[in-house]
């Protein structure tokens, strides 16, 4: 523990992170986004590689790296015009942004064809366990409102799946029992986290300023 300690009071006396409350999570997160940028041009450059054929992976990615990246500073900024920058939820922005860089870190490296429907499990597993830490920690809501938001929002990405390779000829849904399995997995995921939420004190003391105060 002391050497953590002296490793963040070290990076925090760089001048680039000498205004924040979190510098190895500042790093953490420009990393996080360099990887995603990076990932983003492999499957814009490499569109007819074996790894990305028949996803549409390059539109998605733009989206992903120009849009939905940018959830967080957008919603700090608006949400927060009078607050420093130096309180931004560095940790949470990056966990948030893991969600992408894990999907797509699994076409870059080719594990969804190395492992067809198991690593789908792993994805459909975390993304929703992630996002409730997020909603939670860093918009405010209720253990049981992230759990439920995360859990609608994945219907979301599997009804975009199913009917994305119905009209747009992509060839991201399974079929049914393997979006059953990832239906299943999402569940434990979404429930294990809101736990972990519902029980740690500690994490919730780490809860960005909230857009109202929620009861647990």
């Amino acid at each position: 523990m002391p050497a953590v300690v002296a490793r963040s009071s070290a990076l925090a006396r760089l001048p680039l992170l000498a205004t924040t409350h979190a510098p190895a999570g500042v790093i953490v997160n420009l990393l996080v986004r360099l990887a995603i940028v990076a990932m983003s041009v492999d499957a814009i450059v490499n569109g007819s590689d074996q790894r990305f054929a028949g996803k549409a992976l390059a539109p998605r990615d733009i989206i992903i790296t120009l849009g939905f990246a940018m959830v967080f500073p957008l919603f700090w900024r608006l949400r927060y015009r009078g607050r420093a920058w130096r309180e931004y939820p560095w940790w949470f922005d990056s966990l948030y942004l893991s969600l992408f860089a894990f999907d797509m870190a699994g076409n870059s490296l080719g594990l969804y064809n190395a492992y067809p429907g198991s690593f789908n499990n792993v994805t459909h597993t975390y993304g929703p366990a992630a996002l409730t830490i997020v909603l939670a920690g860093a918009f405010g809501l209720t253990t049981l409102e992230a759990m439920g938001l995360a859990t609608m929002l994945h219907v979301v990405l599997q009804v975009e799946e199913l009917y994305g390779d119905k009209y747009l000829g992509t060839h991201n849904f399974l079929g049914a029992e393997p979006e059953y399995q990832q239906f299943i997995g999402a569940t434990i995921g979404t429930l294990v986290a809101g736990g972990i939420w519902w029980w740690s004190g500690r994490l919730r003391r780490k809860r960005a300023k909230r857009v109202h105060r929620p009861s647990r």
